[in-house]
């Protein structure tokens, strides 16, 4: 095998150039020929019945051209359960569901025109809470949920109220393995609801053609292809009348895939007689408005030997979808299916309950429910081991996955570089040896935790990618896969460079339009470069093997006696010869002329879980791991967590790009600081998020990220392009239970609930020196 070139290179960003010097148009600042504006009134009321909506003051009002509302545009949509009206119809059930909508001439005009519109509630029951939403006689929140289309893997809960999806696993007895357990542990852990914080807001730009009917829509969708499935259901339109151009998108983090400004956009465009339409939300609106992470309560239960062994793991996680379903049902499945943990447990119960509750619509966030459940799974892993005198170290190592186990939902692991991760991590960290002093003083208390998680990947998916090669030697790739911020651009020019043998500077990315792109399935759940990448790859070798019989005749000699070096080809024996890749193109097909290569990649062993019991002989094409540590020092008097250090150690499988791995973790890393110590959407009694915009909601800033060290772990899954797994989503998934970790280590008691704010934490020191259950924090039980 001939030694890689390219690939595993740190190659700068093909996006890079566009991006910091402000040539690059994002969907925010897309302005198209002729386009009018559009505007949304929102409901103030987190669950009514709308009984009076008088638009005809806005439609009146002069610069308007069209006032639409849920009447107007009768669709729902839904990707597992269509449940969701483009526009309110006759009921309300969160605060910030669009009602109406207006497009005019300018903005200023439409925002006028909101503020004409009359509308009545009367108020019915709310539910903030997923466990109250779901208890028996609760009001339902959507009463014709029987009667609504849901995928076949939907598994609603048949006597409970106002569930969209109830998830079980079910493995050995769990009872069982609690009788032969020395000790059993239950506790409960809460994690709020949290802001994507994109550092692009929401928009969308759609026009109707008046002659056709065709549907075009401009938006920074994380997954086009999808977006085009559902609008097409949604509107009753054939696929080939509906088109999806992706404008560059600043960060979505989860929150731009399926519809969010869409269907407002497409509702008035159906009524400016063919002029588009421009819909963007503000900072306030994309938080209450599109989406956010879930909430979720997740009780914890684990039956061990005095030895450290696990026995048994019991998991109950309510998940808060929000008023829609929207990816709720597949984030319960992807996010209960780990949740026990990536050990080897006999006897495991896993069920999660996604339910609808009155509050923003929950959804995709990176990481698919992996850092709610780590947030629990591994500060009551520590617990476990501190309850024995074991040490978490030598805990996790005596229980963790390693090649070869068989998971408790019954698929054989390979390729597992957890070990790896866990001991460098740790070892980074200086797990077991003396803090350097730095921060030591009285009334600061060091400490030191680390957790390690297993994500799987969505499976089975398919991609499917073009490689052509012009007359001038320049490849081009025409790929579904979104440059969402993440450098998938760059990976995949890095994949057919490599392949093609040409200059790393002679690829090109095609720009991203469902009329010519190949279908993809998303660029989600840490595929892309596994997936896209293997179709990159195999459409790349494809179009080298049509150039190859080219030069094969012009240099006469067999294919078998080629090489690919630097955009040329020559003889690997006989004779010396060479010739450019661009003169044979040009030769055999003139300067038009283009030699087209085509690549498919699905994971065919690729499995859906049982619905019944959660097993899968094949759940996931790939497994991500890893492993963070961090130290913390805490101030008794004030409560203050001080992140000191972090390390991640990660399994990427084959690092394409080694300075694109370390930004990725590092990108993850400050998220997952974030979620630990900061952030939480604050939603009040009625149902309205109080902190919607960045003078309220805490982001970590570039003066409160500490000292990070990222270390790549290379254990090649040998399906995958080069050995490469995914690493967009797991930077952020056990980081908040590291520092969780690192906190109870250095205070001696737990915490049970995010974020880990100054005065949970003061609070939690002070129930400790009065040890007085009545204000302790913690869940232990």
């Amino acid at each position: 095998m001939e030694a890689l070139e390219v690939v595993g290179k740190s190659v700068a960003r093909v996006d890079g150039k566009d991006k910091v010097t402000g040539r690059a148009t994002y969907g925010y600042d897309l302005v198209l020929p002729n386009m009018v504006y559009g505007k949304v009134l929102f409901s103030t009321r987190p669950h009514a019945k709308i009984h009076l909506l008088n638009v005809e003051k806005a439609r009146n009002h002069p610069g308007v051209l069209c006032v639409v509302t849920g009447e107007d545009a009768p669709w729902t949509w839904g990707e597992a359960v269509k449940d969701t009206p483009f526009l309110a119809n006759g009921k309300v059930r969160y605060v910030g569901e669009p009602i109406a909508a207006v497009a005019a001439l300018d903005e200023d005009t439409a925002q006028a025109a909101v503020g004409l519109i009359e509308v009545e509630y009367e108020d019915l029951p709310a539910y903030l809470d997923a466990e109250e939403a779901c208890a028996p006689g609760a009001f339902p929140i959507h009463e014709d949920y029987p009667n609504y289309r849901k995928e076949q893997f939907v598994n609603p809960h048949t006597s409970w109220p106002n569930i969209c999806e109830h998830f079980k696993l079910r493995t050995g007895n769990v009872t069982q393995g609690f009788k032969e357990s020395d000790l059993v542990l239950e506790e409960r852990y809460r994690v709020p609801k949290i802001g994507h914080a994109a550092m692009e807001p929401h928009s969308a730009h759609a026009q109707v053609d008046p002659a056709s009917g065709r549907v075009t829509v401009w938006v920074a969708n994380d997954a086009p292809f999808r977006a085009l499935h559902i609008l097409s259901e949604a509107l009753g339109l054939p696929q080939e009348q509906i088109r999806l151009i992706n404008p560059f998108q600043g960060g979505g983090f989860g929150s731009k895939g399926g519809l969010k400004v869409e269907p407002i956009a497409i509702a008035l465009a159906y009524r400016t007689n063919g002029r588009p339409v421009r819909v963007k939300f503000n900072r306030p609106e994309t938080f209450s408005s599109t989406i956010t992470r879930h909430g979720a309560t997740v009780t914890i239960k684990s039956g061990v030997r005095n030895d450290g062994t696990l026995m048994a793991r019991q998991v109950t996680i309510y998940w808060g979808a929000g008023a829609y379903a929207e990816k709720s049902p597949t984030v319960c499945i992807r996010g209960s299916l780990p949740s026990p943990g990536p050990y080897r447990i006999p006897h495991v119960q896993v069920d999660g309950y996604a339910v609808y509750t009155n509050e923003a619509v929950a959804g995709a966030f990176r990481g698919y429910g992996i850092p709610q459940t780590a947030w629990a799974c591994e500060q009551h892993t520590d617990e476990l081991a501190k309850r024995l005198g074991i040490d978490p170290l030598e805990f996790r190592l005596k229980n963790i996955f390693v090649d070869g186990d068989l998971t408790y939902w019954g698929e054989k692991l390979q390729n597992v570089g957890l070990k790896e991760t866990l001991l460098k991590a740790t070892e980074g960290i200086g797990w077991g040896k003396a803090s350097n002093g730095s921060f030591k003083r009285k009334g600061v208390k060091i400490g030191r935790g680390f957790a390690c998680i297993l994500k799987p990947t969505r499976t089975p998916t398919t991609s499917t990618a073009l490689v052509t090669i012009d007359a001038s030697g320049v490849a081009t790739i025409m790929a579904g896969t979104v440059e969402i911020g993440q450098g998938c651009s760059t990976i995949l020019s890095q994949i057919a460079a490599e392949e093609l043998r040409i200059p790393f500077e002679m690829v090109r990315m095609h720009p991203l339009d469902t009329d010519v792109i190949p279908v993809d399935a998303s660029t989600t759940s840490s595929r892309s470069t596994y997936h896209m990448g293997n179709a990159v790859r195999l459409a790349a070798i494809d179009a080298r093997e049509k150039i190859a019989k080219m030069a094969a005749a012009a240099l006469g000699s067999s294919d078998d006696n080629l090489k690919f070096s630097n955009g040329n080809v020559l003889l690997k024996a006989g004779p010396p010869g060479v010739v450019s890749i661009a003169k044979l193109i040009l030769d055999n097909l003139g300067t038009e002329g283009k030699v087209c290569g085509k690549g498919s990649y699905t994971f065919e062993l690729g499995k859906d879980l049982n619905s019944n019991d959660g097993h899968s002989e094949h759940a996931s094409a790939f497994y991500m791991y890893a492993t963070q540590a961090a130290e913390v020092a805490v101030d008794e008097e004030t409560g203050r967590v001080r992140l000191m250090r972090v390390v991640a150690a990660h399994d990427v499988g084959k690092a394409i790009n080694p300075a694109s791995c370390v930004g990725q973790i590092e990108g993850g890393l400050v998220m997952g600081i974030g979620a630990a110590l900061h952030e939480e959407l604050i939603v009040d009694r009625k149902g309205k998020i109080r902190n919607p915009s960045f003078l309220d909601y805490h982001l970590l800033t570039s003066l409160d990220v500490p000292e990070m060290t990222c270390i790549i772990v290379e254990c090649p899954e040998p399906l995958g392009p080069y050995g490469a797994k995914g690493l967009g989503e797991p930077g952020l998934a056990p980081t908040p239970a590291a520092i969780g970790n690192a906190v109870a280590n250095a205070l001696g008691t737990r915490i049970y609930d995010l974020p880990l704010t100054i005065e949970r934490v003061y609070w939690a020191i002070q129930s400790m020196k009065k040890k007085s259950p009545q204000v302790q924090l913690t869940g232990a039980s």
